[in-house]
């Protein structure tokens, strides 16, 4: 990660930081380079291994904390794995779904949201309140599906 150059990313996860008084640490850092620059969704295990090689020694449950608190802020969301476990991918705070490549893991941002104009009033007369929601498409990217 150069020294001299900031990403938009970066720029961003710093502002939220400072805005919920936490500290920009070498390491909050590291992450977020690691998953802007990656393309795809990384599993702790993958952004642990990045970060260790960019800084030296980082203990796991930094990455774990990190990555948990980053989730809360927005930063980063979580995503599924089709055959089991999750991976993480850079959001910048924005309401997005995602297609994830089975053979490549790259992620794709959904245009739109596809259920922006669902109608929830079946779901409100037994008495639940939607807060949220996500949609995750698995399948195989352009490049995959050219190789393959």
């Amino acid at each position: 990660m150069p020294k001299d150059f900031e990403s938009s990313q970066e720029s961003y996860a710093k502002e939220v930081l400072r805005e919920k008084g936490l500290k920009s640490t070498a390491q909050r850092l590291a992450v977020v380079h690691v998953l802007h620059t990656s393309g795809k969704s990384l599993s702790v295990s993958e952004i642990h291994q990045e970060v260790k090689d960019m800084l030296g020694a980082t203990g796991l449950a930094t990455i774990y904390r990190t990555l948990e608190m980053f989730e809360d802020l927005g930063i980063v969301k979580r995503l599924h794995f089709p055959g089991g476990g999750y991976g993480y991918t850079f959001c910048q705070g924005r309401h997005v779904h995602h297609m994830v490549c089975v053979d490549c893991k790259g992620v794709f941002d959904f245009p739109e949201c596809p259920v922006e104009n669902f109608d929830y009033s079946s779901v409100e007369k037994q008495g639940f309140r939607v807060k949220d929601h996500f949609i995750q498409l698995f399948g195989q990217c352009v490049k995959c599906a050219e190789a393959a």
